[in-house]
């Protein structure tokens, strides 16, 4: 494993780090490691509840594997924070478990654990080693063979819709069957592997990712707590975008569209990041921009990861704040 993995406690039981377009890690496990599933008819009753929450909280599923006395989950946030997902999922599933069953009392152990990763360092590697656990654990050959995973949805076997697997096939291939294959081949190459613990781990508050990635979560925690403690606004969302028109030289109509011009694209990305950093919502802005929320996310994220933030889009968010102060 390379030197530049960290685990690190950020904080010791307190609130979790929460960033929109994190990609989380969820793993929680039956009270003294009891059984939480007895039935095919309780896989089914929280895959489905997942489904409904997804309904209700938009999220992005990329893997999730249903063992008998646990379970992962591989999550995307958009606009909805992880611990309001995850407390309407558990609370749903075991009270459905405990009035079939006769039980009283807490049927998961303590809070659930999330683990925030590094998305592009990890995603796939997260999503093999998340669906071969059945594998692993000897209930089946190939991890095919085990219904309740997200794995069966990336080989067309489960059209059920409930795994995003877009994002995942295109790190292996430009057409849909080639990645499906360069993924199958990828998964299996993960059989016999043993456990990899750095994956596993769940103790509260951890990141895994580089000491870059760690610094970048640093800044943005700091930036999310000003955000949320903030009493008002200095600046509102037609404020930016009557200044965004005014500097950029871009139409209204084309600033709240989904225009793919470089102009257009780098104004709207310059709007989304000072709206941020003055506590808009990820819907507040997709709303004004005429993007969807995921797509806030992933723009907002492709800045701040990929340096963008040193180039064009930052000498417009500075002309944007210079220009509604």
């Amino acid at each position: 494993m390379d030197c530049d993995i960290i685990w690190r406690f950020i904080m010791a039981r307190k609130p979790r780090i929460e960033i929109g377009g994190g990609l989380y890690h969820v793993i929680s496990r039956g009270n003294n490691r009891r059984k939480i599933f007895h039935s095919d008819a309780d896989y089914l009753r929280f895959t489905g509840i997942l489904e409904l929450q997804k309904s209700k909280l938009p999220f992005y599923l990329y893997a999730y594997c249903l063992m008998p006395n646990h379970f992962h989950l591989l999550i995307e946030r958009c606009d909805d924070s992880i611990s309001r997902i995850m407390q309407r999922a558990l609370t749903t599933y075991s009270q459905y478990h405990n009035r079939k069953y006769r039980k009283i009392g807490h049927l998961f152990q303590g809070r659930y654990k999330s683990i925030l990763c590094q998305s592009d360092r990890y995603l796939g590697e997260l999503v093999r080693y998340i669906h071969l656990n059945p594998v692993r654990a000897k209930m089946v050959k190939r991890p095919e063979d085990f219904s309740y995973s997200g794995h069966r949805a990336y080989l067309g076997l489960d059209k059920s819709g409930l795994v995003d697997t877009g994002p995942v096939l295109r790190h292996f291939g430009a057409t849909g069957k080639r990645a499906v294959q360069v993924y199958q081949q990828f998964v299996d190459a993960g059989i016999g592997y043993q456990s990899q613990e750095e994956y596993y781990r769940a103790a509260e508050g951890r990141v895994l990712g580089s000491e870059q990635f760690l610094d970048e979560i640093k800044h943005r925690v700091g930036e999310h707590r000003i955000a949320r403690t903030s009493k008002r606004r200095s600046i509102g969302i037609e404020d930016l975008l009557r200044a965004a028109a005014r500097i950029s030289g871009v139409r209204r109509d084309e600033l709240c569209s989904n225009s793919k011009r470089r102009a257009a694209v780098a104004i709207k990305e310059a709007v989304m990041v000072l709206g941020k950093e003055n506590g808009m919502s990820n819907r507040e802005l997709a709303a004004a921009l005429g993007l969807d929320s995921s797509t806030v996310t992933r723009r907002i994220d492709a800045v701040r990861w990929s340096g963008r933030g040193n180039g064009e889009v930052a000498k417009l968010r500075r002309a944007l704040k210079s220009e509604t102060r």
